[in-house]
């Protein structure tokens, strides 16, 4: 397990390239992946009741499960459990999710799980120093799909992975010098709920 610290801003499609030459981040190298994700849920959606997510995203040809717990979330800097397991097909592995399985998910049949809604989106990403702390920069754009239903995804994601997460706060303060970011408190995940018609 590992707590993830993330800082989640939205931003307007067309400020994406504003974002990418921004020259605090010149110094560091860019690349580019397309991630797509399904996500899992009951038919009465309990992981959603419990604020628990649940995908299987691929990348780069690879599968990974990951499962994320309720966290709390504020001016868009959410903080949360997070598992992964890297899988060899895109299919549940029900037994390494057995390991972890929160304690009021356990009346759950977890066989009952199954695909809920799906995103799909290209990421450009970086790993800033930044007041020295190790930041993952991510900015996705894409989209969450539930059959016929779809909303667009256009964020910039601000990781920490070694550090203060005060640096987190100043490298966006540095990056509104050039677009609008306005603080997300609403997972990928939780967007795909709003889309069917879950609360």
């Amino acid at each position: 397990m590992s707590n993830e610290t993330e800082l989640k801003l939205l931003l307007a499609e067309e400020d994406h390239g504003l974002i990418l030459a921004a020259p605090c981040l010149a110094a560091f190298p860019r690349n580019e992946q397309h991630l797509a994700n399904t996500y899992f849920d009951t038919p009465d959606h309990a992981l959603n009741k419990a604020r628990v997510a649940l995908r299987i995203r691929k990348k780069n040809g690879h599968f990974i499960q990951t499962l994320k717990t309720q966290g709390e979330s504020e001016d868009g800097l959410s903080r949360r459990g997070e598992w992964e397991w890297q899988l060899t097909e895109p299919v549940l592995d029900v037994t390494k999710l057995q390991t972890v399985w929160p304690e009021n998910l356990h009346n759950i049949d977890i066989a009952s799980l199954e695909p809920v809604f799906r995103t799909d989106f290209i990421r450009q990403f970086s790993n800033v120093i930044w007041e020295n702390a190790e930041i993952e920069l991510a900015l996705d754009l894409g989209q969450v799909i539930s059959e016929d239903k779809v909303a667009m995804i256009s964020e910039l994601e601000l990781e920490l992975k070694k550090g203060n997460e005060s640096a987190l706060l100043s490298l966006a303060d540095e990056l509104r010098k050039l677009v609008e970011l306005i603080p997300g408190d609403i997972s990928k995940a939780e967007r795909g709920y709003q889309l069917i018609g879950c609360e």
